[in-house]
């Protein structure tokens, strides 16, 4: 069922309650439904403790989530340059084997004139010296060159057994950084999923809330519609009609927070505020904005407690978030204008002292400025 459904069907349901019923008793009704309104209250509160667990977890889950993803980076980043030398040693034992093979032909093929003309090489290049002592010098250079030769492939075949064992060496270390970065890359999609899970989880226990808000709503302007009908048969007070400010402030404080959309400071989302809100230090007297009779005293979860008190014309004022033991009034009571009513608490979803104050035009909530002196 969908908000929009959930709440026509609140509706309806809430105004058959009102009309259907001859005779039915408007405080019971306000009793039944504030009631409701508390324990779902309850549920909201409890939620939003949830949520704020749940945010935690959320957070603490995106640290993790960042940190594992940064170190499956690194591996992946070690794997690349691990990938890289060993194809650079690859390059350099080619180019030592190309070496080697160059070399081994330049000696082998000394070696091989000398074997194949014997003691005709040695003849030939004695007829082709002046004396015995070119000659010699001659055989020594031969020697000199072909030991160069064999040193050179010597050593070209040590590089390539060095550069061998080192690639072997990388190879194995290519194998463990890749399981390394195969095991992170599991823990980094696991850690993902739950991430994902979480934040649904989250949207969940929002969406919850939010239906039982609107419920809440619901519920509540049926209530502002029963004292608008037990409004309609009081004609104690004095007849408020908002022409230019009938209505005295109920406390000497500055305004904190006015009426209309906020962002609201408990439920992190933007809501109407159907109010204004009088700071103050806690205790601080609360006084009625006008004569008329007390038609509410009673606890209101979101609210804390509250008074509403009838001042006739159809005009209501609604004091929230009170301590109960502070509040000086009853149902049924007469007050007049200034007379002390409460005192400021910091009651239900409240983040500090303050009195929330509503104006009520005909059971629903109105900007309060324009009726305050």
């Amino acid at each position: 069922m969908t908000k929009r459904m959930l709440a026509c069907l609140t509706a309806f349901t809430l105004t058959m309650t009102l009309l259907g019923t001859p005779g039915i008793s408007y405080a019971n009704n306000i009793d039944d439904k504030q009631e409701k309104v508390k324990k779902r209250d309850k549920e909201i509160q409890r939620l939003e403790k949830e949520k704020k667990l749940t945010k935690k977890e959320v957070e603490a889950a995106l640290v993790q989530w960042k940190k594992q993803k940064a170190e499956l980076q690194k591996l992946n980043q070690l794997v690349y340059d691990t990938e890289k030398r060993l194809d650079e040693s690859k390059r350099k034992i080619e180019k030592k084997k190309e070496q080697i093979a160059y070399q081994k032909e330049q000696y082998n093929q000394r070696v091989r004139i000398i074997y194949e003309q014997g003691n005709m090489f040695y003849l030939k290049m004695l007829s082709n010296s002046k004396d015995v002592g070119e000659f010699l010098n001659r055989l020594s250079l031969i020697k000199q060159i072909t030991k160069r030769d064999q040193r050179l492939l010597d050593n070209y075949r040590q590089d390539q057994i060095v550069l061998s064992q080192s690639q072997q060496k990388m190879n194995v270390l290519l194998t463990e950084q890749k399981k390394q970065a195969s095991d992170a890359n599991q823990l980094y999609e696991k850690l993902t999923a739950d991430y994902k899970k979480m934040e649904r989880d989250l949207k969940t226990i929002d969406d919850k809330q939010s239906d039982l808000e609107e419920v809440n709503e619901q519920e509540k302007q049926a209530i502002r519609d029963l004292i608008r009908q037990q409004q309609s048969n009081n004609n104690n007070g004095d007849a408020v009609k908002g022409d230019g400010g009938k209505l005295s402030k109920p406390v000497n404080g500055s305004i904190r927070s006015p009426y209309g959309m906020r962002y609201h400071p408990i439920l992190k989302r933007n809501k109407l505020h159907t109010g204004v809100d009088f700071g103050g230090a806690l205790n601080t007297p609360i006084h009625a904005a006008a004569s008329g009779k007390v038609i509410a005293s009673r606890p209101a979860k979101g609210y804390g407690y509250i008074v509403i008190i009838d001042h006739g014309g159809g005009i209501s004022t609604l004091y929230a978030h009170m301590f109960p033991q502070k509040v000086k009034v009853k149902e049924g009571e007469t007050v007049k204008r200034g007379q002390w009513i409460a005192g400021i608490g910091n009651n239900g979803w409240s983040t500090g002292p303050h009195l929330h104050f509503e104006v009520l035009k005909n059971g629903k909530a109105t900007d309060p400025m324009p009726y305050l002196k």
